[in-house]
Order: C-alpha cells, then sequence, then structure tokens
C-alpha cells in the first residue's frame, strides 16, 4: 500500500541509517568529543573559532536570519547553512551518515522526529533539555514526538498550528454575532447554513484543501478524545477506526453531501488556490485550515485558538520544524548552543513570527504576540498534538495511502465510515510492521 516514495524513504533509512549504526554511534568528532554536549558555551567554547555545518528544509523562510543573529552573538562561532529539499532529506541524511560526515545540526520536518530518533543516529540531549529554564514552556507535543522510551532527541524551533476562522462580514449578513463563533461541529454546520443562505456565490464552510486530513480534520477528533496511534514501538498499531475519528470523517460527509463546502475542497481539484482566494475575496463564512493561510487579513476574519470538537473542546494539529544533534557531529557543544538559542532566546523567537512561525516557548511566543490574532496562533499550539509513529508518511501523508483514500472515499465518495475507516486501520498496521520490519 505504500507509495514507491514512502518504499523508497523507508528503504533508504534501513539500508543508510539502520546499517551504518554500529559505525555511527561509535563515531566520535574529529576533536575526539564522545557525542555529549556537556553544558554548552555561548561564547563558541575556549578554542579558536568553530564553524558549524547546519542543514534545514529549503523554504524555510527563518532560518538564515535566525543564523546570522546569533553569528552576531556568539563571536566565536559560525554558521554554514545547506538548504536541502524536503523530499531528498532523509535520503541525503542517510547518505552523510554513510559517508561519515554528517553535519553539525539537522533542522528537519517535525513528522520525522521519531523515525530518526527510532533509528539511533540522533545524540541523546535529555539531561540539557530538561536542565533548560523555559523547558516545561516549550510545547508539549514538539517535546513528545522528539522523545522515544523517555529520552529526548530532538526539540521544536519552528512551529505552527490550524485554526477556525471565519468571516465577520459574512456573519453580519447573516444575522450572526462576529464576535460570538460556533463552539461545536453541530453550530459550525447551524452557521454554515445562514451565511450560505445569503447569497448564490456564497459558501458556508471551507477547509481550503486538506478536507479531514491532519491540519483540518484530526483536531475535531482529537478534541472528542480520539487517537490515531497507540505508544510507538514494533508492536505500535493505527487506531483509525476510533468512533471519534469515524465521527470526524462522517461529519465531513455530512457538510459535504449537504452543499455547504466549496467545491475546489475536493482532492485535486484547486490547482490555482482558487479556494483561498474566493475565502479571501468573502465568499466562504467559516474555515479549517491553517494558522498562516490568511496572515494579514485580520481585520476581515475572526480566529480561534484551535478547531472544535462536537463538544466544543478545540485541538489543534502540530506542524513545523524540529532540530536534532547527529551522532558523529564534529562540534557537538557548540550545535548544543545553537540549538539552545533556537528554543529559548528571544531574538529567535522575535525572528519566528517575523516569518510566519511560532517559536517553541510558548510563554515567550505569547508575550511576543502583539493581538489576540497573534495570540490565538500560540494558543493553538497549545492544544496542538502531532501523531507519533515512524510510519507516519506511510500511513497518513502519502496521498495514495490508507488515511488518505479511505476518508477521502468516506467524504467525497459516500463510503461507509466505520467500515472505511476499519480498512484504513488495517492497511495502516500493515505498513506499520513492514516499517519496522525493514528497520530490524
Amino acid at each position: 500500500m505504500a507509495s514507491p516514495t514512502s518504499r523508497r524513504v523507508i528503504a533508504a533509512l534501513a539500508a543508510g541509517l539502520l546499517l551504518s549504526g554500529p559505525l555511527a554511534a561509535c563515531s566520535s568528532g574529529s576533536d575526539g568529543s564522545s557525542g555529549s554536549t556537556g553544558s554548552g558555551t555561548s561564547d563558541g567554547g575556549s578554542g579558536g573559532e568553530v564553524t558549524l555545518t547546519v542543514w534545514a528544509r529549503d523554504g524555510d523562510n527563518s532560518m538564515e536570519d535566525q543564523l546570522d543573529a546569533f553569528e552576531k552573538a556568539h563571536p566565536g562561532i559560525k554558521v554554514e547553512l545547506s538548504l536541502v529539499s524536503n523530499d531528498q532529506y532523509l535520503t541525503k541524511f542517510a547518505n552523510s551518515i554513510r559517508a561519515g560526515s554528517v553535519p553539525d545540526l539537522i533542522n528537519f520536518d517535525i513528522i520525522n522526529a521519531p523515525l530518526l530518533a527510532t533509528q539511533g543516529q540522533l545524540m541523546d540531549i535529555t539531561e540539557q533539555s530538561r536542565a533548560l529554564a523555559n523547558f516545561d514552556q516549550l510545547a508539549p507535543a514538539g517535546i513528545e514526538v522528539g522523545t522515544i522510551d523517555d529520552a529526548i532527541y530532538s526539540l521544536p524551533v519552528a512551529l505552527t498550528g490550524s485554526q477556525m476562522f471565519w468571516n465577520k462580514a459574512l456573519f453580519e449578513a447573516a444575522g450572526l454575532d462576529p464576535e460570538t463563533p460556533p463552539t461545536t461541529l453541530a453550530e459550525v454546520k447551524e452557521f454554515a447554513e445562514k451565511i450560505q443562505a445569503t447569497g448564490d456565490d456564497v459558501t458556508g464552510f471551507s477547509t481550503i484543501g486538506g478536507t479531514g486530513q491532519a491540519f483540518t480534520g484530526f483536531p475535531s477528533g482529537w478534541a472528542d478524545g480520539a487517537t490515531l496511534f497507540t505508544e510507538p514501538g514494533p508492536d505500535q498499531v493505527a487506531t483509525f477506526a476510533d468512533p471519534a475519528m469515524v465521527a470526524m470523517v462522517a461529519w465531513y460527509q455530512d457538510m459535504w453531501s449537504s452543499g455547504l463546502m466549496q467545491v475546489t475542497d475536493e482532492p485535486n481539484q484547486d490547482p490555482g488556490n482558487v479556494g483561498s482566494q474566493n475565502a479571501l475575496a468573502g465568499k466562504v463564512g467559516i474555515m479549517f485550515t491553517g494558522a498562516n493561510v490568511f496572515a494579514g487579513a485580520e481585520d476581515q476574519f475572526g480566529s480561534a485558538p484551535g478547531i472544535p470538537g462536537h463538544d466544543g473542546t478545540l485541538a489543534s494539529f502540530l506542524g513545523g520544524n524540529q532540530a536534532a544533534i547527529p551522532l558523529g557531529s564534529k562540534h557537538p557543544e557548540e550545535a548544543w548552543t545553537l540549538l539552545e538559542w533556537l528554543v529559548s532566546d528571544e531574538e529567535a523567537a522575535r525572528i519566528n513570527g517575523e516569518a510566519g512561525w511560532i517559536a517553541p516557548d510558548l510563554a515567550l511566543a505569547q508575550e511576543l504576540a502583539q493581538d489576540e490574532w497573534a495570540s490565538n496562533r500560540v494558543g493553538s499550539l497549545a492544544v496542538g498534538e502531532l501523531p507519533v509513529s515512524i510510519a507516519y508518511f506511510a500511513t497518513i501523508n502519502d496521498p495514495n495511502g490508507p488515511w488518505a483514500q479511505n476518508s477521502q472515499a468516506v467524504i467525497f465518495q459516500g463510503a461507509d465510515p466505520e467500515t472505511s475507516m476499519t480498512q484504513a486501520q488495517e492497511q495502516a498496521n500493515q505498513l506499520i510492521r513492514d516499517a519496522y520490519s525493514q528497520l530490524g
């Protein structure tokens, strides 16, 4: 069931990370470091100038500015940044391990944190992390996804969430109070019906793409108490048929069949980003989508710190970047100095905010929030969750994978929700078994 891409990723990791494990696990830096970061130093240590090599995903528009600021604050440390295509990131990292030439710090898609940590190729930073003065203020889901068997291997450095937005003018046109948004999924439908009744060119609800998927659908299931996986490990199983997740996709099926959603919400029906343009043009009443979709349109929309479930609880999907120090880093102490700065420093948090990211220190991010709109963006992370599985891509992200295929069959083709999600769960369990079997 895994796509060729996901199979290649797993195979590359199995071949590159796992098979090179003994070598990397025993490797040490050129300075004789055993891989411990110690307490780190803020000035680059007692020796001469150190040059750190850092990898980040291309499209991460905050990293360059952050590294410039870090260098100014740490005269003894220079940083060489390499931007790596997200599609090639894991394969390139595996190749660097095979070659014995890993970067000093990697900044990567947060969903890959469990897979990288499970491979034993990242430095255990538990002691240093727990000693951080702001450790308890870091986004909980970001800590959880970087932790395997109570050991921390990566920390969140730049985050985003998902939220409910609504068009204030359409609320008024429908006789609704723009300061009183819907609080449950039942109210979302009720309000959407009233808004859509205001005009032929108005749609009541939209997800701006990704209907029923990670950013838009999972939060409603989590808000109602659902899970997607059991604890990570060889015995992990998917729980896609959790009654709350089944109820979530059934709700979307009802919204779609009731004609309350944009046609562009159907997969592959919005190549020109028309759905977003319609919303910005004031033609959509209520939206479940990513936190940055309506940045700059604060006067037009209201926002909530999350997405509601059936009972009014809010939840959000946690996206963004995680950072870690690979085993074999030549400068682990300086790499920790950089990682500590990224998760703790106010300047790093400010640059994150300017680039559209949310700083991992939620208390600091909240202090920097200028208004209710910004405060709600930060608040969405306090209720943010992220499924933890080494088979995340194959089971959820892959457009041909079990979650995407079965949930879309329910929502857009009228398939039975319970039957389809049970089928998705069974397919996902096989992919999880396959992933662990390839890892050994």
